[in-house]
């Protein structure tokens, strides 16, 4: 008996089932990183042997969205049917999409491809932050996810780095084509080990939220890709902002009267929970100035070479290779605490990071950029360690799957709203100032914005966050 308990994990897993699903959830998050980051740099080069580049910006805009939208409906998904049948069917449409991708010579073609495969990823793309808490023990949750924050940078770097040598190279199809095998990895570690889970007879998918949503999302974001080119006082882009907020207050209203609904609102009601994805939301919202926009800058301002440019976030890499699992050991001892900390430390990082590329020129040294972009690889390895086990912890069994979601959907809108917003700066400014002034500008501006935001964190975490988390200790301890 006691030597069948020792092979048994704390959550009714083998000690192998949990070691699979495990390796299987790193896999899987590596993958997702590094088809990000390959499709980050390979994709231009691809529309441009398609004669397509003039959609780079509308794909990207969609099939961002498209990643989003997908988020919050997947972790409703694996509520009702299991996290194994998500990553069955969204890992095969997500793969086929990819295997198809590198073989679409037509626009429209690949614009649909694209969309379906961020629609696959996007179901999937929280389910390896929902597999820890089900194979260990809840104290055990922040080492979990210190191996799927190394991963998540490794499988970054590798992207980036192998994206940059293949399309060097001409094999954009490889470049596509290699993160996929991760995929497959992942999904023969972790099906086989995954439990069955019947279909729940009291959970249903909310259609009409998930149309509003969409619509939302379309209606805001793909008039402010545009906003630089067609102008800010267009009526089109007005009147499609208009029908955004018109949307979001539909999908507000329907949400508070459906039994299943896609977001629940009573959720918000946990002012801890709430005030944990608004800080989530602004410590994320520098990644599009760091990987977008700050590679070009550099490319166009100080005219770095790209061989550079491919490695200039190394050592934030390296950071977060080392850190996270350190992170997760002191995270264990109090989660809730120490999340306030941690959140804290990432604002003051990210502030001072950007604040420093606000001064951003024609004279700015590599060295230097290379030491800024280091501080925010601190700042991801204390935030992405301790947001997601700390909002589980918010979280009743039933709401677990959508509420663990909506983390990594506020990490998703936050990108999505960065592109707009740092899109609309820089291509404003680009345009009002013709040369080196007008770049350095939008840079600058972009630059700003990231800092303001990390500041916003630290303040929020340490002065809002940190109060509320020791009110409920000391009401717990009552």
């Amino acid at each position: 008996m006691a030597e069948s308990q020792a092979k048994t994990s704390a959550q009714g897993f083998t000690k192998k089932q949990s070691s699979m699903i495990t390796l299987g959830s790193v896999l899987l998050i590596f993958f997702i990183a590094a088809s990000g980051m390959s499709l980050g740099f390979i994709q231009g080069p691809m529309l441009e042997k398609i004669n397509a580049i003039d959609m780079f910006s509308l794909i990207t805009t969609i099939s961002t969205v498209a990643l989003c939208i997908m988020t919050p409906i997947g972790g409703r998904l694996v509520d009702i049917y299991g996290v194994r049948k998500v990553i069955l069917y969204g890992g095969a449409l997500c793969l086929i999409t990819n295997l198809i991708l590198p073989f679409a010579s037509n626009k429209f073609l690949f614009l649909i491809v694209r969309f379906l495969m961020s629609l696959g990823m996007g179901a999937f793309v929280t389910a390896p932050y929902l597999m820890a808490p089900m194979v260990v023990a809840p104290k055990d949750v922040p080492k979990i996810m210190g191996y799927l924050t190394i991963s998540l940078a490794v499988g970054s770097l590798a992207g980036s780095y192998f994206s940059n040598i293949l399309s060097a190279n001409g094999m954009l199809t490889i470049g596509v084509l290699w993160p996929a095998i991760f995929l497959v990895a992942s999904m023969a570690l972790c099906l086989p080990n995954l439990p069955q889970q019947p279909k729940s007879a009291t959970v249903k998918l909310d259609v009409k939220g998930v149309i509003l949503l969409s619509l939302t999302l379309i209606f805001i974001c793909i008039p402010l890709t545009f906003a630089p080119s067609m102008g800010f006082g267009n009526p089109m882009i007005w009147g499609g902002l208009v029908l955004g907020i018109i949307c979001l207050v539909l999908f507000i209203m329907v949400e508070k009267k459906v039994s299943s609904p896609l977001i629940p609102m009573y959720l918000f009601k946990n002012k801890e929970y709430t005030m944990l994805l608004i800080i989530t939301f602004l410590s994320v919202f520098y990644m599009t100035a760091m990987n977008s926009y700050l590679p070009q800058a550099m490319r166009q301002i100080t005219h770095t070479e790209e061989s550079v440019i491919g490695i200039f976030q190394l050592p934030r890499t390296i950071v977060q290779l080392i850190l996270p699992s350190f992170i997760g050991i002191w995270l264990t001892k109090n989660i809730a605490k120490r999340t306030a900390t941690s959140l804290s430390i990432t604002g003051i990082c990210l502030g001072v990071c950007f604040t420093f590329l606000v001064w951003f020129g024609v004279h700015m040294p590599v060295w230097f950029v290379i030491v800024c972009i280091t501080l925010t690889g601190i700042a991801d390895s204390f935030r992405a360690v301790s947001t997601t086990p700390a909002a589980q912890q918010l979280l009743t069994k039933a709401d677990i799957g959508i509420g663990t979601s909506l983390v990594g959907f506020a990490i998703s809108l936050s990108n999505v709203i960065s592109a707009c917003v740092d899109g609309f700066a820089w291509d404003s400014l680009r345009l009002a100032h013709e040369g080196i002034g007008g770049l350095t500008e939008g840079a600058d501006t972009i630059f700003l914005i990231a800092a303001v935001t990390g500041y916003l964190t630290f303040i929020l975490a340490f002065f809002v966050y940190r109060v509320m988390v020791n009110k409920r200790n000391k009401a717990a301890e009552k």
